[in-house]
């Protein structure tokens, strides 16, 4: 899996465009949520995408054979009111970022696991 090209497609506005980055029974798993199946998956980033807009920011990526590790931070620009957001109740045009650690299992050159954990507390970033 070329991982730039990944972060390049979850940054785009298409949420399509995630798609094949996914085995269509992949796994994600974290400690807020889990989701099965490639379609399950990408519903659950539709929905967080929602009223957000997200920008994943690698600050550190190891691949080995079938594993990806990356540190990341994770930017949010609120493009409208989102009080129930389950990261933080946002108020439209906020900016926040929150460090990410992320597991990639491949299978074949595709996502089938993925196991995200997040900082609890995020930080104020400039808005992009």
């Amino acid at each position: 899996m070329d991982y730039q090209d990944y972060i390049a497609r979850y940054n785009s506005s298409d949420e399509k465009a995630k798609a094949r980055f996914f085995t269509e029974d992949a796994v994600m798993e974290s400690s807020i949520a889990k989701a099965s199946g490639r379609e399950e998956i990408l519903a659950q980033i539709a929905r967080a995408h929602k009223s957000v807009r997200e920008e994943l920011r690698p600050r550190v990526v190891i691949q080995q054979g079938d594993y990806v590790m990356a540190e990341l931070d994770a930017a949010f620009i609120a493009q409208e009111d989102d009080p129930h957001n389950f990261f933080h109740p946002f108020k439209e045009g906020e900016s926040k970022a929150w460090r990410f650690f992320g597991v990639y299992q491949l299978r074949e050159g595709k996502i089938s696991h993925l196991r995200p954990a997040f900082w609890p507390t995020g930080w104020e970033i400039p808005p992009f």
